[in-house]
């Protein structure tokens, strides 16, 4: 668990009484997220550094002593009386997003935004001293035990390995749901990725799928630009050595025709990066679709793009949380891609750590160590 006070620590700590729809999960593996691990610990900004005309409520307040992980694993212990949707025995996926079904977005199909969401869910457990510990995005299942919401839980019935199936919750769903249900990748078409972790290496295997003719990826990198090629990319680009924006409209245009140099149809940004934000606008063609994952973690971190194009090129920007999924729906098909091969996940799942270490391996996935780190308590 984590707070200001002290960090990333592991301690024991007790359950409180469950709300009559919680599910009790003894956790199998859990993902270890490129935004969290990023955002705890990459630098602190001191007030003064931070911007003048910073809008309220985009600085990040005091957060509570709470649990990490919001994408995992496990097998349902006990149900509560009211929950519905599983059982005990059920392996389950775990995943921060709540799909209420019955508020104002769920009911216009907009589940990203379901108004069920929160970044903590009501405390869980307790610590020695008295302190109330909370689940980060309603699941904390950066432990041994996770007390989770029915609905946050999607059964699955399959063979693969925990620390693979940990992944599917995040970052694979974000990258296959918002290629495949967010930006509807069309075949044929010119793919951009920028950044080949996680989630831009599952971008990459979507727009494989979704049969587009060219993926570049554009990653400074090499090992991650090594396991894009592997992936499905047609073509790696570093952006240390070569501009990004001309060398996506260099290979996006048709030999001697009038579309010579227009940028890539679908543009995929996940570099966690504000000034990779705005190159993937420049390389993505007029008229093409720009989809955001990335989250660069500076308090008050902007973007800007020339008002010109922003009015009359008719670019399409779309935010893209968890995927635009319904993680019933959705998640279950994912786990039966990877068990046809469609989608490697073993790859992605480069590294696990025992749950003591969990400290190293959110150090780990912060300098991009590893392509992906899951965590498995039972080490």
């Amino acid at each position: 668990m984590w707070d200001h006070a002290d960090g990333v620590r592991v301690e024991e700590v007790e359950l409180l009484e469950r709300h009559p729809r919680d599910v009790l999960v003894r956790i199998e593996a859990s993902n270890v997220a490129s935004s969290e691990a990023s955002a705890l610990l990459g630098p602190a900004p001191a007030p003064a550094d931070l911007p003048p005309d910073l809008p309220p409520g985009l600085a990040l307040p005091p957060l509570p002593l709470h649990i990490l992980g919001h994408s995992a694993v496990g097998v349902v212990e006990e149900v509560g009386p009211s929950a519905e949707g599983v059982k005990v025995g059920d392996r389950v996926l775990m995943t921060g997003n709540n799909n209420c079904g019955v508020c104002h977005f769920c009911q216009r199909g907009r589940y990203d935004q379901c108004a069920a969401m929160a970044l903590f869910g009501p405390a869980t457990a307790r610590t020695a001293n008295g302190v109330d510990v909370h689940p980060l995005g309603y699941v904390g299942s950066l432990a041994e035990w996770a007390v989770v919401l029915d609905n946050l839980l999607v059964p699955v019935r399959t063979d693969l390995p925990a620390d693979q199936l940990s992944l599917i919750g995040n970052p694979v769903c974000t990258g296959v749901g918002a290629a495949l249900r967010t930006a509807r990748i069309e075949p044929g078409s010119v793919v951009a990725v920028v950044g080949c972790g996680p989630v831009g290496l599952s971008y990459i295997q979507a727009a494989r799928l979704a049969l587009a003719d060219q993926i570049i990826a554009i990653e400074p990198l090499a090992h991650r630009r090594a396991a894009a090629l592997r992936m499905g990319a047609t073509t790696v680009i570093d952006p240390a050595e070569t501009d990004p924006v001309e060398a996506v409209c260099e290979l996006s245009g048709d030999a001697g025709g009038v579309n010579q140099g227009r940028g890539a149809d679908y543009v995929f940004d996940a570099a966690n990066d504000a000034s990779a934000t705005e190159q993937a606008w420049a390389m993505t063609r007029s008229a093409g679709d720009l989809t955001l994952a990335g989250l660069d973690p500076r308090p008050g971190a902007r973007v800007s793009f020339p008002m010109v194009q922003f009015s009359n090129f008719g670019k399409t920007i779309h935010s893209c949380q968890m995927g635009s999924l319904l993680m019933r729906r959705d998640l279950p098909w994912m786990v039966r891609l990877a068990e046809r091969g469609q989608l490697d996940l073993a790859s992605l799942a480069e590294r696990t750590y025992p749950l003591k270490a969990v400290g190293e391996a959110l150090r780990d996935v912060a300098e991009c160590n590893v392509l992906g780190a899951t965590v498995d308590p039972r080490l």
